[in-house]
């Protein structure tokens, strides 16, 4: 693992010392459409999607659907969720689907199904569950939105009116998106002055994500019109695979006899490229790409990286329950029941990297959503430190080559055109194609979501009740609601146990804590 680590280090490296102009965008996660396939693979992705909590990579959340013959299994896993996370997650998504079963057949509402009682029932506990993302979005929205209207007032000007409601920010940012100003949006996050084209691309960004609230109950709600088996309230269960335990900082562990001093030159670029080829020729030319790059200051951000105690490797949500599926399931006769026949895993945020050579190299012939090209160090796979001896040792080793052969690859041509592709958002904000129009429609736009934003409380701490589902089904339409109240402080990650809710029984399933 020494070598495994130390090439992964160097290529996150470079790529924090050199970085591309421009910014990439992550691929375009599938909208409903007709396609019966492309239906089911946003839900599955959306609905993930508002699992996703919290900032920072802990509540990456990934989702399989099985189809047992007497119940629907939608199974999740979490980067680092602790047991009380879990049981607040599960409750929350048994709650969104078995309302969306309970409810019989909606009337047409003249505004069509977004304006609908269910619609907006969905929209709020969604928003209400992912509060701490929506006041980040709507302060880092405040926060550029100001520049870019002064960017639009050196010709023209315009004022605000004051609605209310997170709701109305998240409905507004939705119709900006639709709309041809979007498209101007992304037109000045590419080109102008470097320091004015930062604002737009920021808020390019904050308005995509805030849109995608509502497109993540659009697609819950195309899915049961498509699938309404997936939601029949009798006949499902939600189950979270636990998260792994971190794994200690590698590279630590690897200088453990070392000084504090000697830890931080141990791992020059220089040495660690002479024990990724044994071409003398290939050593000598990357060694020469790396000391131009010193310039930068790469051996620093190797030993900085090297040095952090939050460098504690974890098993991605995806790897997670892909591993978890194929050790289920692995005395059967037949395959992973995957819910007609997709074998697909959705997650909240593209696949990194890493994870889609992990995905390509596994024999299991089963998808995952479309990667985007960043790499991330805190990055291991299942029992990657058992030693035991055995197939399922000699086909770790090889997945773990695989994926260190492709790490090397990324590094050596990082280095040869000495620029690193710049680090992008991991969420998806595409739009459709820029539109050209005035400075003054862009203006009016921006005012009027400038306007949700003035009326909504970013700094007050609402309060809700947590409602408990047991015994029985809910009654009543706000019955369902289950909202979790969330500290200011994040979760300890203990690797807790899983909780299932199954049926109106209600019934508890723990797999236990799973250790790597």
């Amino acid at each position: 693992m020494n070598r495994f680590y130390e090439s992964l280090v160097l290529l996150t490296g470079l790529r924090e010392v050199h970085h591309r102009n421009g910014q990439t965008r992550a691929p375009s996660d599938a909208e409903p459409s007709e396609s019966p396939s492309r239906t089911f693979e946003c839900f599955v992705n959306k609905l993930a999607q508002v699992c996703d909590s919290r900032r920072g990579g802990d509540t990456v959340t990934s989702l399989a659907i099985l189809r047992h013959p007497d119940r629907l299994q939608y199974v999740f896993a979490s980067n680092q969720r602790n047991a009380k996370d879990i049981e607040k997650t599960s409750e929350f998504v048994y709650s969104l689907l078995y309302y969306v079963g309970s409810r019989g057949p909606q009337p047409e509402s003249p505004g069509g199904d977004d304006s609908s009682t269910m619609f907006r029932h969905l929209l709020r506990n969604i928003l209400n569950f992912n509060i701490k993302r929506i006041r980040y979005y709507a302060k880092g929205l405040a926060a550029h939105l100001g520049n870019c209207i002064a960017d639009c007032e050196r010709d023209d000007s315009s004022d605000a009116s004051l609605p209310t409601e997170r709701e109305s920010l998240v409905r507004a940012a939705t119709v900006l998106l639709a709309s041809p100003t979007y498209g101007r949006i992304v037109d000045r996050a590419k080109i102008g002055r470097i320091d004015q084209s930062l604002h737009w691309s920021e808020l390019e960004h904050f308005i995509g994500r805030l849109a995608s609230y509502t497109k993540a109950v659009q697609a819950i709600m195309g899915a049961r019109k498509r699938f309404p088996e997936l939601f029949e309230v009798d006949g499902f269960e939600v189950q979270f695979v636990a998260s792994s335990t971190p794994l200690p900082n590698p590279m630590m562990a690897f200088q453990a006899g070392l000084p504090p001093i000697q830890r931080r030159s141990a791992r020059p670029a220089h040495d660690i490229i002479s024990r990724m080829t044994s071409d003398k020729d290939k050593i000598a030319t990357y060694r020469h790409y790396a000391e131009e790059l010193q310039r930068c200051g790469l051996d620093d951000q190797i030993a900085e990286q090297c040095g952090k105690p939050r460098f504690q490797p974890v098993v991605h949500s995806e790897i997670l329950l892909l591993e978890w599926l194929v050790d289920e399931y692995a005395e059967e006769t037949h395959s992973v029941p995957f819910y007609g026949d997709v074998k697909y895993i959705g997650c909240s945020k593209p696949t990194c990297r890493l994870c889609d050579c992990y995905f390509a190299a596994h024999n299991s012939g089963i998808r995952a959503r479309p990667p985007h090209p960043n790499v991330y160090a805190k990055w291991t796979i299942p029992a990657i430190l058992d030693e035991s001896d055995g197939e399922a040792s000699r086909e770790k080793t090889r997945m773990v080559d695989t994926v260190l052969g492709k790490i090397r690859e990324d590094a050596f041509r990082e280095m040869r055109e000495k620029v690193s592709e710049r680090k992008r958002f991991d969420s998806n904000t595409d739009s459709s194609l820029p539109t050209f129009q005035s400075n003054a429609s862009v203006l009016a736009n921006l005012d009027d979501l400038s306007s949700q934003i003035s009326g909504l409380s970013i700094a007050t701490r609402e309060r809700y009740p947590h409602r408990v589902i047991k015994g029985k089904a809910p009654a009543g339409d706000d019955a369902w609601s289950v909202v979790a109240e969330e500290g200011e402080d994040e979760d300890d990650d203990d690797g807790g146990g899983v909780i299932v809710f199954s049926g109106r029984k209600m019934r508890f399933i723990s797999a236990g804590p799973r250790v790597y």
